[in-house]
């Protein structure tokens, strides 16, 4: 791929305030039936209908043979076209860069990551664009039907229009407006978001979030943050820093327990690491520092997971990031969160911890997300 493809314009769809409720929710079921679509919604039959032609016309919707749905007329079922459009999303951390192509659905078409200590702009500028014409080459994708680029960078925002300040492995990221950098070099309309934030929204699409619409995401990397997700929908705050729940750690002295700290532990009980990558598919419960790690991180997520429940009254608390499932597993088991004193017998309800449902890269996957939620969804 060289120059700047003629992309397709998502505005030549013409989506409704109520077309993006109703692709929204077809887009979270996979599939659902034009009554089941009806109830769903609240709107009128003959509405649904009419919005659903408009889409099927378009390409953007398929409806499938029709079925009993219920007594009466069977009913036809909704799907959101994979063929119909794709989007890139990346995921720019401390020590690896990675990028996940989606088709309109949100099926993953390929993936690619590479460990990158040395992450300067020009070097994973680069890197996605190798990553983007080897994924569409292998996928067969019209490079013209790509909405855009979502990004998840370990970075929080000033508050300065798009500026954002990374960890020192991504000081050259720093204090620059990143979307328009990355939206020249890979010649894609460009989102860019916290890596937290974007992990959440790969959650809330892609694991937790099909059953549950209102949870905290923990993303556990080199650093520490996550996301806020409240009626299905990403919180973003005011500068877009909701989920930097490092800073309450901080601010708390709970202590830091991140994956940084997990593998200065386990470098002290004897293994010879080079960096996360290398160790996080190869630590075990068993592994010397493991334990010493949990003892640490215990307290602290506990008291996060509590503080959450009481600040914003989450269904649950959700521990994601690239934390090992086996060691996220018993990390979850070992929470028990501090309540508040009982008034007539009764105390408020606190949130389920539990571990991420992602399969996959979360960050990856939210940022690939964010290109089609613009253009189409709620």
């Amino acid at each position: 791929m060289s120059g700047t493809p003629a992309r397709i314009d998502p505005l030549a769809v013409p989506v409704s305030a109520g077309g993006r409720q109703l692709l929204d929710t077809i887009f979270r079921e996979g599939g659902i039936s034009q009554a089941a679509l009806t109830r769903r919604l609240g709107l009128a039959q003959p509405t649904v209908a009419r919005l659903l032609q408009g889409y099927v016309g378009a390409g953007l919707v398929t409806l499938e043979a029709r079925r009993v749905d219920r007594p009466g007329h069977p009913s036809a079922t909704a799907r959101i076209d994979p063929s119909f459009a794709s989007s890139l999303g990346a995921a720019i951390l401390n020590d690896v860069v990675s990028l996940t192509l989606l088709d309109c659905a949100g099926g993953v078409l390929g993936e690619r990551r590479a460990a990158m200590p040395n992450a300067t702009r020009d070097r994973v500028a680069a890197t996605l664009c190798d990553f983007r014409d080897e994924l569409v080459t292998e996928s067969g994708v019209d490079p013209h039907r790509i909405l855009g680029l979502g990004v998840g960078i370990s970075a929080f925002f000033t508050g300065d229009g798009g500026k954002m300040v990374g960890p020192p492995a991504l000081e050259d990221w720093t204090m620059i407006e990143i979307a328009p950098f990355l939206q020249d070099a890979l010649g894609l309309p460009t989102i860019v978001e916290n890596d937290g934030a974007a992990g959440a929204v790969g959650e809330s699409l892609f694991g937790v979030g099909r059953t549950v619409r209102d949870f905290a995401y923990l993303h556990l990397t080199n650093g520490f943050g996550g996301g806020i997700v409240s009626d299905g929908r990403l919180f973003r705050g005011a500068r877009g820093n909701a989920g930097e729940f490092g800073g309450i750690w901080t601010v708390g002295a709970l202590g830091y327990p991140n994956l940084d700290r997990l593998l200065a532990l386990v470098r002290d009980g004897g293994a010879g690491f080079a960096d996360l990558e290398a160790m996080l598919p190869e630590i075990a419960l068993t592994t010397p520092g493991v334990a010493r790690w949990l003892d640490e991180a215990v307290p602290a997520f506990a008291t996060l997971s509590a503080i959450l429940g009481y600040a914003i009254d989450p269904q649950a608390v959700v521990i994601g990031g690239r934390l090992p499932a086996a060691v996220a597993d018993a990390l979850v088991a070992r929470i028990t969160l501090p309540r508040a004193p009982n008034r007539h017998g009764a105390a408020p309800p606190v949130p389920v911890v539990m571990r991420s449902q992602v399969a996959g890269d979360a960050v990856a996957l939210g940022a690939a997300i964010m290109p089609i939620q613009r253009a189409f969804l709620a």
